[in-house]
């Protein structure tokens, strides 16, 4: 990986603002190989626009990393009702919150479409960074609005229900009532919103491509890479548990503990792979994230999970940044190598709340104060 790469992939941390509650709506990073950063097995010393990008593959070229560098690109905005009057759902907090969708900016499509989804509470819009980058990667993107006003990670600890997260999150995603934590019905579900928002594009713009990501009158998940904050980073898990897709990322998440800092851990009973093998998940997270540091302030529920996943036989996390300040030097120095590993961390100070001194997981977005890093 070269220099200028190991810098720029770090618009995930900062689009991620795992820590602090932040997936930030930032540009502290050069975002254009934000996504060869959760794509980096086998990359080794191989420059990007030197690889031949894998099935799923996000890594940039270098022209695709030039083009309108710290920049997001113009959206499609559409109303979830737009698409269907059954989906009649708005948040009690951004109740004009909209989906958002990209074409491919990149010099070619690669025929596929990234799904975003937000964390609690979040909407598609305070992530146009990171999925404006996916776009000029080549993909079709779409920022899913979704049921999402409801914290999981903050229902299931300590409850009876041995399946509280899993039958939250897929009542969530298919509106089947498995669950007495969430009401969700199908009109409203991610599988049914997705369905209607791709069959209302292949109709609205029939020369967009976007009959691709249909099948049978269903999303054709082969061509789907799902990625998330958070709250969505554990919906893109169950997604890929559920459906192969070509590339799982995860951002701050999943969070799920109902049996939080057990020794050894209890890893909820959803979290496992299926269908997706583990080769193809990713994640990122903050050294200090409160899901991360365990007692007395959080719980140990991101890294259990990620292990649950088979992601630490990829290799140890590495530490990615740019230029400090971090909250300590327990990483060390960002690193120029990221070997086979499928998980990257980081300790860079947070613009969130309290900085390094509150350790926390808000799901919340919020703006950071914006700085450009050339490297």
């Amino acid at each position: 990986m070269t220099r200028r790469l190991t810098w720029s992939l770090l618009a995930v941390i900062a689009g991620a603002g795992a820590y602090a509650g932040t997936l930030l709506a930032t540009r502290w990073w050069s975002a254009a190989a934000l996504f060869a950063a959760v794509t980096l097995a086998g990359c080794g010393g191989v420059r990007p626009q030197e690889a031949v990008p894998s099935e799923g593959s996000l890594a940039l070229s270098d022209e695709q990393e030039g083009q309108e560098a710290f920049t997001t690109l113009v959206p499609e905005t559409i109303f979830p009702d737009e698409t269907g009057a059954e989906i009649d759902w708005k948040p009690p907090v951004n109740s004009n919150a909209q989906h958002l969708v990209w074409l491919p900016a990149g010099r070619r499509e690669n025929g596929k479409l990234f799904l975003f989804i937000p964390g609690t509470g979040g909407k598609p819009a305070d992530y146009q960074y990171f999925s404006s980058e996916a776009a000029r990667a080549g993909y079709h993107v779409i920022g899913l609005m979704y049921r999402n006003e409801r914290a999981i990670e903050t229902t299931c600890p300590g409850s009876p229900d041995e399946n509280c997260s899993g039958n939250m999150r897929l009542e969530i995603l298919t509106g089947v009532d498995v669950s007495d934590n969430v009401t969700v019905n199908v009109p409203n579900s991610i599988d049914y919103r997705l369905t209607r928002l791709i069959v209302y594009l292949e109709g609205k713009h029939p020369d967009q491509g976007w009959s691709l990501f249909l099948r049978h009158g269903e999303p054709n998940w082969s061509r789907i890479a799902v990625g998330g904050a958070s709250q969505g980073a554990g919906q893109s898990a169950l997604i890929a548990q559920l459906r192969r897709v070509p590339r799982v990322v995860m951002l701050s998440g999943p969070p799920d503990s109902r049996l939080p800092n057990q020794d050894p851990p209890v890893v909820d009973s959803w979290v496992h792979i299926g269908r997706t093998p583990a080769s193809k998940h990713f994640a990122l997270y903050h050294h200090r994230d409160r899901s991360v540091v365990g007692p007395p302030t959080g719980t140990t529920g991101i890294l259990t999970n990620l292990n649950a996943l088979g992601l630490g036989r990829f290799g140890a996390p590495v530490a990615v940044g740019t230029e400090g300040p971090y909250c300590t030097d327990d990483l060390g120095s960002p690193s120029d190598s990221f070997g086979d590993t499928h998980l990257l961390v980081t300790d860079l100070f947070p613009r969130g709340d309290g900085g390094c001194e509150a350790p926390q997981h808000r799901e919340r977005r919020v703006h950071a104060a914006r700085r450009r890093r050339h490297a």
